[in-house]
């Protein structure tokens, strides 16, 4: 077999294995674990959606390049669902978590620069509204 045709049998092997991985399988959810998260600013608002258990939870990661009183408020437009809203730092050790259901859930910390994550979780399947100030 000629180099080319080796080359083209190893990628198509490769490719078949990372699809069947758990790492691809992540991949339907895109931003579903903290070290998937998408990046935000702050000023953003995200509309997102959930739909267990494929996806549970929607992850964001901040850069602050200074200290900042963060506000985050997170609305659930899905009625009778609820949702977990918590940042944590870049460890990933939990700095203040809220519930969103029926009311707005919100966080209001006063961080150091540095990097921290946002998470949206929830059992229920939901539409919601994430706003970052």
């Amino acid at each position: 077999m000629t180099a080319m045709r080796w080359a083209v049998v190893l990628g198509l092997s490769v490719g078949l294995l990372v699809m069947s991985s758990p790492i691809f399988a992540q991949g339907r959810d895109p931003d579903g674990t903290r070290m998937q998260a998408r990046n935000v600013e702050v000023g953003d608002s995200y509309a997102g959606s959930l739909a267990p258990p494929e996806d549970r939870a929607d992850w964001r990661m901040i850069r602050l390049g200074e200290a900042h009183a963060l506000d985050l408020q997170l609305t659930v437009r899905t009625s009778g669902a609820e949702a977990k809203l918590t940042l944590t730092d870049s460890r990933g050790d939990e700095l203040a978590a809220s519930t969103a259901g029926s009311s707005a859930g919100r966080i209001s910390q006063r961080v150091d620069a540095g990097i921290y994550y946002i998470a949206v979780e929830s059992d229920d399947t939901l539409r919601y509204e994430l706003a970052i100030r």
